[in-house]
């Protein structure tokens, strides 16, 4: 059992679309049960913004939660067309210098995930890792990417994410490393990246040194605009223990 009361992963989805998906969300606890529920995002206003408060509330948390993101924390360094971290993850959303408007692959997306990011810190004080603490057990809000981690957790091919094996694989994989699914059946791919998201927040806390960073440091401009920032990942040379029983 660990002192963080909860570990929270979201698999985020683009806000500025036609029609929203909601936001798949896995809350894992001490023991590594997990919960499925999911987030909805506020509507958005002219000129494709996103009330920070308004984020904040839609994206509530509980004090000591720790939180980990499938989405972009931050924006490239100044001149750059991706980050340091998702060029060497070889994430497929480019996260670019300035934020993206929405219409082209991924940019919607990344936009609302910035904003996201800079409203949970603003408003619900959530210290991000280098900007808030330079030590990883004290930050409480994390970037993930699940297709690097998904690689390094696996010892074969897990099969296309949103097919039954490929699904069955993924969640097998987080059953041998600790976690505990309360929902039956199989989950679906976004719920079980969302579950990834959480078990690295666990991670973090039960086994820190199997996690690991990517990428440069998060910084802050003189207007408040976050860059660039590192992806929580697990160390490439630990293998996922099993759970004991």
């Amino acid at each position: 059992m660990t002192d963080a009361r909860r570990f929270v992963g979201w698999d985020l989805t683009d806000p500025f679309a036609r029609a929203p998906r909601p936001v798949d969300e896995a809350v894992v606890d001490g023991d590594g049960r997990v919960r499925f529920s999911q987030r909805v995002w506020p509507e958005p206003r002219t000129g494709h913004g996103l009330d920070p408060e308004a984020l904040a509330e839609a994206f509530a948390l509980q004090p000591g939660d720790v939180v980990v993101v499938d989405g972009p924390q931050a924006l490239a360094n100044p001149g750059e067309r991706v980050r340091d971290a998702e060029r060497k993850l070889r994430a497929p959303g480019r996260t670019p210098d300035v934020l993206p408007l929405p219409g082209a692959p991924f940019a919607g997306f990344v936009r609302g995930s910035v904003l996201l990011f800079a409203a949970l810190r603003a408003h619900a004080r959530v210290p991000l890792l280098d900007l808030d603490t330079p030590e990883l057990s004290q930050a409480r809000l994390f970037e993930a990417f699940p297709g690097a981690t998904w690689r390094a957790l696996a010892v074969e091919k897990l099969g296309a994410k949103a097919s039954p094996e490929g699904r069955a694989r993924r969640q097998a994989l987080l059953e041998s490393a600790g976690l505990r699914f309360l929902d039956a059946g199989t989950c679906t791919h976004d719920q079980l990246d969302a579950a990834l998201c959480a078990w690295l927040g666990w991670r973090t806390r039960t086994r820190p040194g199997d996690v690991t960073t990517v990428g440069l440091p998060l910084t802050q401009d003189a207007d408040g605009t976050l860059r660039e920032g590192r992806i929580l990942d697990l160390d490439r040379g630990v293998q996922a223990a099993p759970r004991q029983r």
